[in-house]
C-alpha cells in the first residue's frame, strides 16, 4: 500500500491502492481503517470500492464506497468535479458532498435501470 504509492511518487505516477487483505491473512479492518487513513494523508490518488467491501470470489476483504466518503469528510477533499456534478444531479448528494435523500430516489433508479437495460 504505503510503498507502492510512494514508487509512484517518485514516479510521478498517480497511482492508487486497492486497501485489502486475504481472508487468511493476519490482519484485520482495523488494519485497513488505518491504512486507508494513511494512503489519504499521503495524498494517494484513488483507493477501490468493492460494495460491502467483501469480494467473494477472490476471497478477500477491500475497501468500499463508504470509504471514499469518509476519507473525504475527514480530510476536506471533493470528488472530481465531473463525479461531483453527477452526484448532484442524481440527488446522491445533497450539495455538501453528503449523501442525500435522492439515494434512493426514482431518479437514481431509474437512470440505473436506463444504464443497465433493467437488468437489476
Amino acid at each position: 500500500g504505503l510503498e507502492d504509492h510512494f514508487c509512484g511518487k517518485l514516479l510521478g505516477l498517480p497511482m492508487g491502492c486497492d486497501v485489502c487483505y486475504t481472508n487468511h491473512a493476519e490482519a484485520d479492518q482495523n488494519d485497513m481503517d488505518n491504512l486507508l487513513t494513511l494512503l489519504g494523508v499521503a495524498g494517494c490518488s484513488y483507493i477501490m470500492g468493492v460494495p460491502g467491501a467483501d469480494d467473494v470470489m477472490l476471497a478477500y476483504q477491500s475497501s468500499s464506497f463508504h470509504d471514499a466518503l469518509y476519507l473525504r469528510r475527514v480530510l476536506g477533499l471533493r470528488p472530481a468535479p465531473e463525479f461531483e456534478d453527477w452526484l448532484n444531479r442524481m440527488g446522491i448528494f445533497d450539495g455538501r458532498n453528503a449523501l442525500g435523500r435522492g439515494v434512493t430516489s426514482p431518479r437514481l433508479l431509474g437512470a440505473i435501470n436506463e444504464l443497465t437495460g433493467d437488468a437489476l
